[in-house]
């Protein structure tokens, strides 16, 4: 079968006109989305899966831009150990992005600390205008455009990330990032085009192993990097923080290993110094930072542009395996508990 005929390429491979329309929704929805804010309560990611590796990246960027106190919880530790969480945030806003709505874990967490925090308020980030998510909601930020047919958390994890970094920037007052995601999906074409072909490329060598570096505000979305080749192409893959890599597990490294590192500065010498090590193990390494996007942009871009470069390859991938990337295994597009 013809990479074209599988949903999950077209999903990965031209999510940029998705992302196009999520830039404009942010835009049109930013003084409703501030009034929502206002005020200096904290700020808590609450998801699960792929949507906490995002929220593990946005929260950060979210702090950062903002100054206000960020948090990312897994939903899953909410219903597992909620007593935990008693007390820990101050009249807080949960935003809780998720492609369904549905999640089981989310929903069972949402009524947990709902008891504990009465007050607080709820925003969703959604690809479902319709879920129990959004009845449970104060305010919903419905992007129906980023819902994958196939069961892989793809494109619609690429536009929970950029409508959560755009959130961030709006709360901070800033334009910046909406006019480089402007520019950064105008070249998205060309990008993802010289992307795939280099990561097609890479699939067929068939690795025996994959790692995923990153670090900082980057490491949740270097995490789901890892995620997605797991779940696409049916493979295991490690992450690890950038710098621990080598205490310890760049031992079982070697000619068959495939080294993603998601770069926070591109010509750092630590990161340099890294690479040089990696590469006498005879492994290959793939560095994505801004510098490959014409040093032109935020980091939050190189994570963007992170993201396809690995869902691209873990879908060549798959077919080299002889896998389907549209439905792997036994795996549900959602969770329910």
């Amino acid at each position: 079968m013809i990479k074209e005929n599988y949903l999950s390429y077209g999903e990965i491979h031209t999510q940029y006109d998705s992302l196009k329309q999520t830039v404009d929704y942010m835009e049109a929805r930013q003084n409703e989305t501030a009034d929502f804010f206002k005020g200096n309560n904290d700020i808590v990611f609450l998801a699960c899966g792929s949507s906490y590796w995002m929220s593990l990246s946005a929260h950060m960027s979210m702090r950062i831009k903002t100054g206000r106190r960020c948090y990312a919880v897994k939903a899953g530790d909410i219903v597992l150990c909620g007593e935990e969480y008693a007390g820990c945030f101050n009249d807080p806003v949960f935003i809780c992005p998720s492609r369904s709505g549905r999640t089981g874990e989310v929903l069972k967490a949402i009524s947990i600390l709902k008891k504990e925090y009465p007050a607080a308020r709820i925003l969703s980030i959604t690809g479902c205008e319709n879920s129990p998510l959004v009845e449970m909601s104060n305010l919903v930020l419905p992007l129906p455009w980023s819902k994958e047919e196939s069961v892989c958390q793809t494109k619609s994890f690429s536009n929970l990330y950029l409508a959560s970094v755009l959130l961030a920037e709006t709360l901070s007052g800033s334009e910046k990032l909406y006019s480089e995601a402007r520019r950064f999906l105008k070249n998205a074409p060309e990008i993802y085009a010289a992307g795939e072909k280099k990561f097609a490329a890479a699939a067929e060598k068939k690795p025996n192993s994959i790692v995923c570096l990153g670090s900082g505000s980057l490491y949740g979305v270097c995490i789901e990097g890892a995620y997605i080749v797991i779940e696409a192409a049916e493979f295991n893959a490690n992450y690890y923080h950038l710098m621990e890599y080598r205490h310890g597990p760049i031992v079982t490294a070697n000619s068959n290993t495939v080294v993603f590192m998601l770069s926070m500065r591109g010509d750092d010498m630590y990161e340099k110094q890294l690479e040089a090590d990696v590469k006498k193990t005879g492994a290959v390494i793939y560095s994505v930072s801004d510098f490959n996007l014409d040093n032109a942009y935020s980091k939050e871009f190189a994570a963007l542009h992170y993201i396809f470069c690995l869902q691209s390859f873990a879908f060549h991938l798959s077919l080299k395996l002889g896998n389907n990337p549209d439905s792997p295994g036994s795996l549900s597009p959602y969770i329910t508990i």
